[in-house]
């Protein structure tokens, strides 16, 4: 048996018979586009097929050597790794072939994603039994469940990896990156307890973002202070006229801007009314007495203004 027939035999028994032809000229190709690859890692086809059953770095140099050590073998048969594969794949029971998909690949921090267990065992092998799930950086890490509902709360690209066993054995498929988790952005928002205040006046505003900001960035025009880093600050507006107010809120990976123009009008004291007339009664005397306009106030005079 030559290589060409090892690989063939290989691709044709974890397919139990569904590939029948190599792909671009090599059945490890074949094979690994058959357990869902859908290009070479670094070039090579050997390494592709490897990635898709969960070995994902070479052992001593050599991705076969790596393939032979997942299926349990130690030695090669007439000093052929490919030869043992082959053999082992095709006599050592019909395993389960790991796969699944999910209903999104890319979702916003903190969302859930549901995993399907789509995994095959070939005509008249046993019944797949467990399921062995890791989630890089998912809530939860690991499951048993066949079908599990993960949430990922961190911004990032993370591995999957689904292990399927039946009673000839186990077979495992990892996709490496394969949910991409983006932040929630941040939209800012703001608002304040009085629009119209007067001159000297406290004014409280109150920051109404969301996407859960950490840094908020005021711009107070006329306020003092008239800069502020605090998430709800309150300001004092000391001269009348109207102003615009701005804020940014921020985190990690996202800002938003939100500005109000014309926001806060701020007005003068109103003027004291002009005391035109007076009434005043006079001390002994019963009656009222209506005086004139204010002109002179005279010390110790009792009842008559003028």
């Amino acid at each position: 048996m030559d290589i060409q027939l090892a690989t063939r035999d290989y691709a044709q028994c974890i397919s139990n018979g569904a590939i029948t032809e190599p792909t671009g000229g090599t059945w490890v190709a074949a094979a690994a586009i058959y357990l869902g690859a859908t290009e070479p890692v670094n070039g090579s086809w050997i390494a592709a097929l490897c990635n898709q059953l969960g070995v994902t770095q070479p052992l001593y140099g050599s991705y076969v050597i790596a393939l032979a050590d997942h299926y349990g073998i130690s030695q090669p048969v007439n000093g052929s790794w490919w030869f043992a594969i082959a053999d082992e794949a095709c006599n050592g029971g019909i395993l389960p072939v790991a796969n699944f998909t999910s209903d999104v690949i890319t979702i916003q921090q903190g969302g859930t994603v549901q995993f399907t267990d789509t995994s095959t065992v070939g005509a008249g092998g046993p019944a797949i039994t467990q399921w062995s799930w890791v989630f890089q950086n998912g809530t939860p890490l690991t499951s048993t469940a066949q079908n599990p509902q993960v949430q990922y709360n961190t911004v990032g690209n993370f591995d999957v990896s689904l292990t399927v066993t039946n009673a000839d054995g186990s077979n495992t498929k990892t996709v490496l990156q394969y949910m991409t988790v983006t932040v929630v952005p941040v939209d800012a928002d703001f608002s304040a307890d009085n629009v119209a205040p007067t001159e000297g006046d406290t004014v409280n505003f109150t920051d109404l973002s969301t996407g859960t900001p950490t840094q908020w960035s005021w711009t107070l025009t006329g306020a003092t202070p008239n800069t502020s880093s605090l998430q709800n600050p309150a300001v004092v507006y000391n001269t009348a006229g109207t102003y615009s107010v701005s804020l940014t809120a921020s985190k990690t990976g996202s800002t938003d801007t939100e500005t109000k123009t014309n926001y806060i009008t701020v007005a003068a004291p109103a003027a004291p009314a002009t005391i035109t007339t007076f009434s005043q009664q006079f001390l002994g005397y019963g009656g009222t007495q209506t005086g004139n306009a204010i002109e002179t106030f005279r010390q110790g005079e009792l009842g008559y203004i003028k």
